[in-house]
């Protein structure tokens, strides 16, 4: 059996072939070797490079992918790329004149003979689409491809499944042409990359969301969020670096254009409003937002997460708010905390032209590196949320949560009992006198109401404080259920 045997038509599998069969007066062996896909692929190639009469012998190598697509298979693309070339008055190097799908040479055996696309994808190209979601794409389809260039040669290429039904591509050219094949593959990507702008432009992204929190950030308003003037003011000249004048000036100084402001107070006093906020606030005016989640396993750190997001804003040129609760669990991880000085320090920070602003939150800012919180530039502005300190504001909190109940004439006096706390405290005050009115047949609220609920929250959370309430029961004082001794 010579080599071109070998890639005949079989009724086998990919995996196993026959090899010569080798026979005496007193045995017979039959062999089998496996064969890769590749093999196939590259076969395949050879073989249809010759039928199409192409003269010099091919190179033939693996394409790199590019995010989630093999693009040079993607129609949407090659049809872009290839309607860009004819409105140019002059073409450019790795410009492509036209492509067409072939059918598969007959020795590939059907390999890449269906054009199956795989999993379907967000518009965006990025992710894979889940149920529910509009405007789902498909991936680029197995199957062989012939290009023409504008500057009069050709190339094949063949998009399969490898082992392990992993995607990829087989590219066959004439040698010297690499160079022209890679600006070709740049001209799909800054094709790609132009479509991510467009559909980022205004766009909340959260991984692993139902749309759910996308939902509750978008109808959030100003006056949700129930903070000193001067905070919000505070918080809102942050936007500045998004403005033509400030990154001109970022890029004068050959400064990366990323602004770091840090969140920090007690639990319940604002800091998560306040940043859901300014999230919607930047996609209602064309940004896009990046909320960023602590790692929940251990395939990938925060910091990871939050790297890639912030090499992700720099790549789309969007101005990008990237959002961060519980910051000091993306920056604490020692083997990564040299990692994590670079990036904030700037000497290894991906640099977005149109600006990116981190906005995160701390409830244990002394839980974070001192080199981090302490040292000017790693974290450009730190800005304090405390309990609520102005009888203004305790007003406004109680016309928002009691609704239409509230009485000024009942409920102001109150007020005063609810300075220094937690603007949860008291939207919590505020509920349970509401359900204390209704499970008394009421629909106002009392001022004895509010007192009572006040006072109630008070003391379980007195009670939690105390150790002895959640120190654990030794075992001879736990109640036996089921299993041994029961």
């Amino acid at each position: 059996m010579n080599q071109t045997d070998l890639f005949q038509p079989f009724h086998g599998t990919h995996n196993e072939r026959m090899l010569p069969s080798r026979s005496d007066s007193f045995t017979s062996i039959q062999l089998t070797r496996a064969i890769h896909p590749e093999e196939v692929a590259a076969f395949g190639l050879s073989a249809l490079w010759k039928d199409l009469g192409f003269a010099e012998a091919p190179l033939i190598f693996r394409s790199p992918p590019y995010r989630r697509v093999y693009l040079e298979h993607h129609p949407h693309f090659l049809q872009q790329h290839s309607a860009d070339n004819h409105r140019r008055k002059r073409g450019r190097f790795g410009q492509l004149e036209q492509w067409q799908f072939l059918p598969p040479p007959s020795c590939a055996d059907s390999l890449a003979a269906v054009p199956f696309t795989g999993e379907l994808l967000t518009a965006t190209f990025m992710q894979k689409a889940q149920a529910g979601q509009r405007g789902a794409v498909f991936n680029a389809p197995r199957s062989w491809c012939l290009y023409t260039f504008a500057s009069g040669w050709s190339a094949l290429s063949v998009h399969f499944d490898d082992t392990d039904r992993d995607a990829a591509t087989l590219v066959a050219l004439p040698e010297g042409r690499q160079d022209e094949w890679l600006a070709f593959l740049n001209h799909l990507d800054s094709l790609q990359a132009q479509m991510l702008r467009r559909h980022r432009r205004g766009h909340i992204e959260i991984e692993g969301d139902d749309g759910t929190l996308e939902r509750v950030i978008k109808h959030l308003t100003i006056d949700d969020v129930i903070l000193p003037e001067t905070l919000l003011k505070a918080v809102a000249a942050e936007r500045a670096i998004f403005t033509k004048p400030i990154l001109n000036n970022y890029a004068r100084l050959d400064v990366p254009r990323l602004r770091k402001v840090l969140l920090i107070g007690p639990p319940g006093t604002g800091k998560t409003t306040l940043l859901k906020y300014e999230a919607g606030l930047h996609a209602k005016n064309g940004g896009l937002v990046l909320y960023v989640s602590a790692a929940k396993n251990e395939r990938q750190s925060s910091w990871q997460r939050l790297a890639l997001a912030l090499a992700d804003a720099a790549e789309c040129r969007l101005p990008t708010l990237i959002v961060v609760e519980d910051f000091e669990l993306f920056v604490s991880h020692p083997d990564e905390r040299q990692l994590v000085l670079n990036t904030l320090d700037g000497l290894a920070t991906p640099d977005n032209p149109a600006g990116t602003l981190l906005l995160a939150s701390s409830n244990n800012p002394d839980m974070l590196d001192f080199r981090i919180r302490d040292r000017p530039g790693r974290i450009d502005r730190i800005i304090t949320v405390g309990n609520v300190n102005d009888i203004y504001l305790v007003m406004r909190f109680l016309k928002r949560f009691l609704g239409a109940v509230y009485c000024e004439e009942r409920h102001a006096p109150f007020a005063a009992h609810l300075l220094n706390q937690a603007g949860s405290h008291i939207r919590e005050v505020c509920l349970a006198s509401l359900m204390h009115a209704a499970a008394q047949g009421r629909t106002e609220v009392l001022f004895t109401d509010l007192q009572s609920a006040h006072e109630n929250i008070l003391k379980g959370r007195e009670q939690a404080a105390n150790p002895e309430n959640c120190s654990p029961t030794s075992t001879k004082e736990r109640p036996r259920f089921f299993g041994k001794g029961s």
